[in-house]
């Protein structure tokens, strides 16, 4: 009986030493499968398509800070989705950095942050991700090392004269023009910061914008601009707002009654003037107005 017992108990271990060498043999061989996908030289190739979905991804981001007012509904939920996609791509081209697609693309990445730098400087939580993620791939890129040295020199550089150009600017209380585009021809004298939405009763695809100086300024003024709602991107909890091609219809003194109101979807009442606007958001008419340039005076005839 107990050698019986003795038997049947070496026979149940070496059957669950069998299956367990199995098993290993088995985890061993998809691990290595898995790392022989990822030391295949076409799956890196692969990969290294996110180095250009990457370079577009900045580019689109650095076009809607160039382009756009950004209105959030949950800041956080946006950044922590915005860091993660940073991060992802960060990572994939890291894994792909001597690919030569990657290589490339490592080099211009810091140009595109710069530009969300100039357009959207103070919004940290937006040039910080890529700014980090571009200087991880930058480095660990398998370009030469005298090239990381000329091209990091030329991009710190470039960094740290448009952070001195706006610090000094701002010391001087120059205000920078907010969003160029608005008016290339014209530089008005309002803070981005200050922009606040006036009429809740935009017909589309309108909407009448104010630029309020702070507090702190002697003789406050409102410059208004029309935007087009049209052109507007809703986003999960973010929706951006079209500044770009907005059009000028005056600035008023801020201590003083004013009246605004849409008389017709396509007609406004900006302080006893009517302005008439077009489908694409110029102004094309303007009544009793001589402060407005390259627009029809109506007559009295």
């Amino acid at each position: 009986m107990t050698q019986s017992s003795t038997i049947f108990g070496r026979g149940v271990h070496m059957d669950s030493a069998n299956r367990l060498s199995k098993q290993n043999r088995e985890d061993g061989t998809f691990f290595n499968k898995i790392l022989k996908f990822f030391s295949n030289k076409w799956t890196r190739r692969g990969f290294s398509l996110a180095a250009a979905g990457y370079v577009w991804f900045l580019g689109w981001v650095a076009w809607l800070t160039f382009a756009y007012h950004f209105v959030f509904d949950n800041a956080a939920t946006v950044f922590l989705l915005y860091t993660f996609v940073n991060v992802m791509f960060s990572i994939a081209m890291v894994y792909t950095r001597r690919e030569i697609l990657t290589k490339i693309a490592s080099l211009i990445l810091h140009l595109l942050v710069l530009v969300m730098l100039v357009y959207g400087f103070g919004n940290w939580f937006l040039i910080l991700p890529p700014f980090l993620a571009a200087a991880v791939v930058f480095f660990a890129s398998g370009v030469s090392e005298s090239l990381k040295v000329i091209l990091g020199t030329i991009y710190m550089i470039l960094f740290v004269l448009a952070f001195l150009a706006y610090v000094t600017l701002q010391n001087l209380t120059i205000q920078i023009p907010f969003k160029m585009e608005l008016h290339l021809r014209e530089t008005p004298n309002v803070e981005f910061a200050y922009r606040d939405s006036v009429l809740s009763g935009n017909p589309p695809p309108f909407r009448l914008v104010a630029y309020v100086d702070p507090e702190t300024k002697a003789n406050r003024t409102a410059s208004f601009y029309i935007e087009r709602t049209d052109l507007d991107i809703s986003m999960w909890n973010l929706t951006c707002e079209r500044v770009f091609g907005s059009v000028r219809a005056g600035t008023l003194s801020h201590e003083r009654e004013f009246e605004l109101r849409w008389v017709a979807p396509d007609m406004l009442l900006f302080d006893g003037r009517l302005i008439e606007i077009d489908e694409d958001g110029q102004i094309i008419t303007v009544d009793n107005d001589d402060d407005f340039h390259e627009t029809e005076i109506i007559s009295d005839d």
